[in-house]
This record gives C-alpha cells, sequence and structure tokens, in this order.
C-alpha cells in the first residue's frame, strides 16, 4: 500500500509498506479520509525524517478484526482517538490517555498513522461514526473538532453567552461551528484574509481582522446586549492563535468572572500579568486535546444538534497529491485540508 512520510524541512514522500494486520484487540480500518493538523505541520517544518506513516485524523471503514475484538464488526464506520495509552494506569481508566503513565504512543507518531492507505488501530480507540456524520466530520472528531469542544466544555460555555475566538485555524474555526451549535454568539478575530472569509462561512456573528487597531474595543462593543446595561466583554473566550499580540488581549476581553481556554501552541513571551487576573476574578485554563470519553460524547452532540464540520474544509487531496496537501495546509490561507486516500 501507498503511505506518506513526513521526512522534515518541509518535504515529504509517498513510500511503499505492506499492509498492516490487525494484532489482538485491534482493527484494520480502510482510511476514506485523514486530514492535516497542525501538530502534523510542527513535524513537516521539523529537521528530522520520521521513518513511518504520519497522520493522526484518520476516519474510515473496518475491514478486518484482530483477536479479541468485543464491539466493532467488519464494515463499521469509525474514527480514532490518536492517542494510544497502556489501557492499565489511572489516567487512561479516566480516558485521559493523552496522559498515560507508562505506554503513551500517538499514532503518526509512536505507531503508524493515517496517511496511509490502511492502518491499523486499537478498538479502545475507535469511535464510532453515526450514519447522518460524513468523514470530514470523522476527521474532525479524531483531533480538531472534539479538541474545540473539549476547551468549551472546560469552561463551561452555555447557550445565550459570548464566545471570543483569537485565531480561526481549524480548530478556530472547529470552534465557532461548536459555539453556534451550542447556542453561543461567537465573534472570531484572524489576520489572514482567507480565513476572516472562513469565519462567516462557518457562522461567526462577527469576525474581526486583526491588523486593524481597537480589536479589544470591537469585542467590547459585540459583547453587549441590546437593552442590558453589561458591555464588560465576553462571557468566554478560546486562544488558539499562539500569538502574543492575541494574548495580550485576552483578559482585556473578557468580562468579570469570564472564563479562557488557551488552546494554541506558539510564542513565549510572558504577557500574563496576575493582577490583571485579579481584577477580573477570571478563570484561564490550558486545554490540550481530550479524553477518550468526551469523543463519544461528541459523537452524539454532532447527531443531536445536526451540526457539520463540511463548511470549513476548503480542499481535499487524494494520497499521491500529499506533498500538495501539506505545502497548502503549511500556507495558512485554507480551512481544513483533507487527504482522500
Amino acid at each position: 500500500m501507498k503511505g506518506v512520510v513526513l521526512t522534515g524541512h518541509r518535504t515529504c514522500e509517498v513510500r511503499d509498506f505492506p499492509e498492516p494486520s490487525a494484532g489482538h484487540g485491534e482493527v484494520v480500518i480502510r482510511i476514506d479520509a485523514t486530514g492535516i493538523c497542525g501538530s502534523d505541520l510542527h513535524v513537516y517544518r521539523g529537521d528530522r525524517d520520521m521513518g513511518q506513516i504520519g497522520g493522526h485524523e484518520p476516519c474510515g471503514t473496518v475491514v478486518e478484526l484482530g483477536e479479541g475484538i468485543v464491539r466493532l464488526q467488519e464494515g463499521d464506520r469509525v474514527t480514532v482517538h490518536h492517542h494510544h495509552g497502556c489501557g492499565v494506569c489511572e489516567q487512561c481508566a479516566r480516558g485521559e490517555t493523552v496522559r498515560c503513565r507508562y505506554r503513551h504512543q500517538v499514532y503518526g507518531v509512536g505507531r503508524p498513522g493515517s496517511f496511509a492507505e490502511y492502518m491499523a488501530a486499537g478498538e479502545a480507540n475507535c469511535i464510532p461514526l453515526p450514519e447522518p456524520l460524513t468523514f470530514a466530520d470523522g476527521v474532525c472528531m479524531a483531533c480538531v473538532g472534539t479538541t474545540a469542544y473539549a476547551a468549551l466544555r472546560r469552561i463551561e460555555a452555555r447557550a445565550h453567552e459570548t464566545l471570543a475566538v483569537f485565531g480561526l485555524g481549524p480548530v478556530g474555526l472547529s470552534c465557532v461551528l461548536v459555539g453556534k451549535a451550542m447556542g453561543l454568539r461567537v465573534a472570531g478575530v484572524d489576520v489572514i484574509d482567507e480565513r476572516i472569509e472562513l469565519g462567516a462561512v462557518c457562522g461567526a456573528d462577527e469576525v474581526i481582522d486583526g491588523r486593524e487597531q481597537g480589536v479589544v474595543e470591537r469585542i467590547l462593543a459585540f459583547s453587549r446586549t441590546p437593552g442590558i446595561d453589561r458591555a464588560e466583554g465576553v462571557d468566554c473566550l478560546v486562544e488558539t492563535s499562539g500569538a502574543t499580540s492575541a494574548r495580550e488581549w485576552m483578559i482585556p476581553s473578557i468580562r468579570r468572572n469570564g472564563r479562557i481556554a488557551i488552546v494554541g501552541v506558539g510564542d513565549d513571551d510572558r504577557v500574563i500579568n496576575p493582577t490583571e487576573i485579579h481584577g477580573k476574578a477570571c478563570t484561564i485554563i490550558g486545554s490540550v486535546v481530550f479524553s477518550l470519553g468526551w469523543s463519544w460524547d461528541f459523537a452524539r452532540f454532532l447527531v443531536e444538534s445536526g451540526m457539520s464540520f463540511e463548511p470549513m474544509v476548503t480542499h481535499r487531496f487524494a494520497l499521491e497529491d500529499a506533498p500538495e496537501a501539506l505545502a497548502t495546509a503549511d500556507s495558512g490561507r485554507c480551512g481544513k485540508v483533507l487527504i482522500m486516500p
């Protein structure tokens, strides 16, 4: 079969690999769609040949069952939680495989990933993809979409509140889509024309150009509810860009007792003043990926809400066109980029 290896310095190669077989507790999945994530781009921009198949946003159809399979059957459509744990430590027992103490691996890094025609995955990591959902939805469930859902869940976002999203890449656009499906009024901020346009396409009530002056003032104005004297800032904010300027705007943009989730990895500048946190009595949390159990919750959320990630998908490529796909995603002038093996 064909698989894509990230070879460093913004290069990749399509290579031949043997088709995987299902070990104990594993299934083989035919990859119908897989996404390019910002984490993949960190590796793509790095300086070493990974030597194995990349990608960690798989979605597809089960074609082979290993021994010990309890739940899945051939023909099932699934998405895959990309953090694989030992299954026996305290963190794994809580579904926090991302914090596994003994055998933490990530598909596409420690294990062969989804930039291929087929991949093997543990049954425990496979989440059902209900029939109303598309393979693009399944790709986003594997990482960026559920990451957005987890951030909003951690800051306890509620219907009829206001939300600001800093950065309108795939995670930020996911926050817009999920936030709207939750019933929030959403403002998005970005500095790239294509992503500003996508923010509107994905349903943001207001999209702000971060290159212009007065970003905080526009967010404060957005936070006003007509007929109610309350204009001190948004209730919730998710920072996905990692940019210093965005992080400087966070606390001034929220109301007293507001909640902030920091999702983006980026600049190391020290821009948060504890006195401002104290003055606003606000909550700031780091939100890293999501627990395995929340993947099941999110599948139900998507079905019940009728939400889809299709509006943020801008490009689909064949597997052999992976070099072009990765270059497109790396440009930043796009939404979600899919590879369709």
